[in-house]
């Protein structure tokens, strides 16, 4: 199997099928809850299934050459997986908004839909953390509409003029620092990164723009927060109070979501202060990353974020992995729900963190003592899950 998984990741490196993963997502959603009435069934899909197949499909090494990058920085195939998702993904939460509003459900169901289009809204916000790194117009349109819809626009401006500049610094609010648990840092990086944008902004206003006021319609924090009034009050006019109540829960779990990735990906890890205030450069040593496989395709190769953060406008498809770069144990599907866990997150990371930070190669005796722990939460959390998912169907 991991031989023949081996010959596959090898010949699609020009394949951008694989990319379409989210997509089947939507429809096997689609079918589990209109035809089933099953929203479990997801919940179990994707956090059950990803780390098996993470773990049974070989590990996702391969880089483009240069050659091949050429071909394949601006070849539209690798565009449309992003834009037909951005399509899906509004279908599927006008579907979910008509189906809990219409439809006799229970608190657990609707519970479990707003979390199934929570999830969805999380990977949603990854294509538009993609597009807006583009300079093409078109493309970071698409990607701030769909900021829009997940009412996190402040996210653009804080993102690129803000965490890339900061990562693995005291000063950025999305890294998260050695022992502090996901609970602590969520706070930290939601009211950190709105503080962040509208600091950002009005220095753009002030100093570059050379306005007198930054209360003004050009300040894109103010937009951007009528936009967060807008889209809710438009939603409550079309499905009333549990429409809008259910699609500001999928909002904000899908903002969770985006959040406890940002804590796996620079967990522990910091820029040496070279002097007061100044920082080495961003390079690939300064964020986590996990070449398994099927979970990097289905954040579009988000897990490479080495090569993301050292080189911020390549397009996913010819992100590289490094060898020398800090690596997760297990992909960020897994690594997101131990998160949740801070003792188990420590018991398995702390040794990762300190072993990197102290220049040593992490060895492989702490590599299968690791995995061990991590396939028994796998394995527990499959056998859990699935006699659920199963009741379900009933």
């Amino acid at each position: 199997m991991v031989s023949l998984t081996k010959y596959f990741g090898e010949s699609l490196i020009y394949s951008s099928f694989q990319y379409y993963v989210v997509v089947f997502l939507y429809i096997s959603a689609f079918c589990a809850i209109k035809y089933f009435n099953n929203p479990y069934f997801m919940i179990w899909l994707i956090y059950a299934c990803v780390p098996l197949l993470d773990e049974i499909l070989s590990l996702d090494l391969r880089n483009a050459t240069k050659q091949e990058a050429k071909v394949m920085e601006n070849d539209l195939r690798f565009k449309l997986p992003l834009y037909i998702t951005l399509f899906f993904d509004w279908f599927f939460t006008i579907f979910l908004l008509n189906y809990i509003t219409t439809t006799d459900l229970n608190i657990m169901q609707i519970i479990l839909c707003v979390i199934i289009g929570g999830n969805f809204a999380g990977v949603n916000i990854n294509i538009s953390h993609e597009l807006m790194h583009k300079n093409n117009k078109l493309d970071q349109f698409f990607g701030m509409m769909t900021l829009s819809k997940n009412l996190y626009m402040h996210f653009y401006i804080e993102h690129v003029h803000g965490h890339h500049k900061n990562v693995a610094t005291p000063h950025d609010p999305a890294t998260s620092k050695f022992n502090q648990t996901v609970y602590e840092f969520l706070p930290q990086t939601l009211i950190g990164s709105i503080r962040d944008a509208w600091r950002i902004e009005c220095k753009r206003l002030l100093e570059i723009k050379k306005r007198k006021s930054v209360w003004t319609l050009e300040n894109r924090m103010i937009l951007f927060s009528i936009n967060n009034i807008i889209i809710p009050s438009i939603i409550y006019c079309i499905w009333g109070v549990l429409g809008m109540v259910s699609f500001l829960g999928t909002a904000f779990v899908g903002i969770l979501l985006l959040e406890i990735i940002n804590y796996i990906e620079h967990y522990g890890l910091m820029r040496k202060e070279i002097s007061p205030g100044v920082y080495e450069k961003v390079t690939i040593f300064h964020s986590w990353n996990t070449p398994h496989r099927f979970s990097n395709y289905l954040l579009f190769k988000l897990q490479r974020h080495s090569d993301h953060h050292e080189n911020g406008y390549k397009p996913y498809q010819i992100l590289n992995s490094f060898e020398e770069s800090p690596h997760l144990p297990h992909g960020y599907t897994v690594c997101l729900m131990i998160a949740l866990f801070p003792n188990l997150w420590f018991r398995l990371m702390n040794e990762y963190v300190v072993t990197y930070n102290s220049g040593k190669k992490i060895g492989e005796e702490l590599k299968k003592r690791i995995n061990r722990q991590i396939l028994m939460f796998i394995g527990k959390f499959f056998l859990i899950s699935t006699p659920i998912m199963v009741l379900g169907f009933f």
